[in-house]
């Protein structure tokens, strides 16, 4: 399995409309949430309500699991989330997703649009792996920080 730098897996994570987001919950429970992401400043970051399971979990350990859709086209990054405060602290944050999810539909559920959102996070990486079913021998990457 080949090594590469974590701008490689950020690229690919980059255009996904939704993310699958795996917390832990207090109990040690696995959790999985589908989420919508933004690469802003260099960094993945996602938003959304405290008073979600995700982001109580997220509280409680920040430590998570992201991976695409797709079961095919693989691309997981672990690390841990860092609260960056409500969106209006985030200005370019706010303006990466705005300029990502442009449908007119999506609107109502961006952040600072959207009152109930009242958290923004951003993944720092410890650990990525990627392949692509169709060239699996050839196509396995890997970064750790």
């Amino acid at each position: 399995m080949a090594s590469v730098e974590w701008v490689y897996f950020l690229d690919r994570l980059a255009p996904a409309r939704t993310y699958w987001l795996a917390t832990t919950t207090p109990d040690g429970a696995p959790h999985a949430a589908p989420v919508w992401g933004a690469v802003a400043e260099g960094r993945l970051c996602f938003f959304s309500e405290r008073s979600t399971v995700k982001a109580r979990n997220i509280a409680h350990d920040p430590r998570v699991l992201v991976h695409l859709e797709s079961g095919e086209d693989v691309v997981m990054a672990r690390g841990r989330l860092i609260d960056l405060g409500a969106p209006g602290d985030v200005p370019a944050v706010i303006a990466a997703f705005a300029a990502k999810y442009v449908d007119p539909a999506d609107a109502v559920y961006l952040p600072p649009t959207d009152p109930a959102s009242d958290v923004v996070w951003a993944l720092e990486p410890t650990s990525a792996t990627a392949w692509s079913l169709e060239e699996l021998e050839t196509s396995q990457v890997r970064w750790r920080a």
